[in-house]
């Protein structure tokens, strides 16, 4: 009996190093350097992506990676004429482990990507960026550029970037601070927060808050959400249209001391929703849309050409001195 234990114990041994032999990975690596190409296109499944500026005007490429060895992870980086093509490739359908491609690009390169599940970060380029992530989180910062990017879940962040912003989240949360350009930020459920930003806005949200503070405008800012609030400071600037909207929930400008000047509209569901102003109004009238009345109320001061639009369908339309 004992020896026959004995033999079962050293099987049950040399089973589990023998599994561990077959799943075990150290981490990789590999490093390549290119000569500057006009576009660079990555096609990844985990991967993560760090971009950032080349020192040289070359293209240097760093992969760091390791996964169970039935996973038989498979990078590949193809050189073309005119572009570099990083992708990767499993022999397994659910691979465990981790891959991480830092990137050192020229300024002015064109950047095509998608990954299933990881993230983007960007960091110090001017840059022309165009892709998506599944799952990951998105950082652009100290960039510029055009950034039309997008990510299924994850979050995303821009800091201290300029260009033209295009970006957006099914179910995460978007933030921008310290920044300039024109900016479309949208979240399917997240919240949306800007600070500190220079430019024209349309800032979304389907089911998530959306605020903004500390904005200086340019020409129209849009600010909506469905169904939650949506608080905006007033901003600085000559701007022309200032819009907020929440179709269930409350609509709110603080002038935080600020002087009236321009013309302001409010409007609210009549017997669902309801207007908050410190000052009189000029005119007060009532529509219908269907079967649905609506109160439509407005006051001019001073002599600005600035229109502002404040409105709710069943939750508060506000203005704050």
């Amino acid at each position: 009996m004992k020896k026959t234990k004995a033999l079962i114990t050293m099987a049950v041994f040399f089973g589990l190093m023998a599994s561990l032999g077959l799943t075990a990975s150290a981490e990789e690596e590999i490093q390549k350097t290119f000569d500057r190409k006009e576009e660079i296109r990555f096609k990844l499944s985990l991967g993560d992506i760090q971009l950032k500026k080349s020192s040289d005007d070359r293209i240097h490429v760093h992969l760091v990676y390791s996964y169970e060895k039935k996973d038989r992870f498979e990078p590949t980086i193809d050189e073309k004429a005119m572009y570099l093509y990083l992708r990767e490739g499993y022999q397994e359908k659910n691979p465990r482990g981790y891959s991480k491609w830092t990137v050192a690009v020229p300024d002015e390169t064109k950047i095509r990507f998608s990954t299933g599940t990881g993230d983007l970060y960007v960091d110090g380029l001017n840059i022309e960026i165009d892709g998506s992530t599944g799952t990951g989180e998105i950082e652009i910062s100290n960039a510029r550029g055009e950034f039309d990017v997008s990510t299924g879940t994850g979050n995303l962040y821009i800091s201290h970037s300029e260009g033209e912003f295009d970006v957006s989240s099914g179910t995460g949360n978007v933030y921008a601070d310290e920044s300039q350009g024109e900016f479309e930020l949208t979240s399917g459920a997240g919240k949306v927060e800007v600070k500190n930003c220079k430019g024209n806005f349309e800032v979304r949200s389907g089911t998530g808050d959306v605020n903004a503070c500390g904005l200086t405008l340019e020409q129209e800012g849009i600010f909506s959400s469905g169904t939650e609030d949506v608080q905006v400071a007033f901003p600085e600037g000559d701007f022309i249209v200032l819009v907020l909207s929440s179709s269930t929930d409350t609509a709110s400008l603080d002038m935080g001391g600020k002087s009236l000047d321009g013309y302001f509209e409010f409007t609210c569901h009549a017997r669902k929703g309801q207007i908050i102003s410190p000052v009189k109004f000029d005119n007060k009238e009532e529509y219908w849309e269907g079967d649905d009345k609506y109160y439509k109320k407005s006051f001019t001061k001073g002599k600005s050409k600035r229109k502002i639009f404040i409105s709710t369908g069943t939750g508060t339309a506000e203005l704050k001195k």
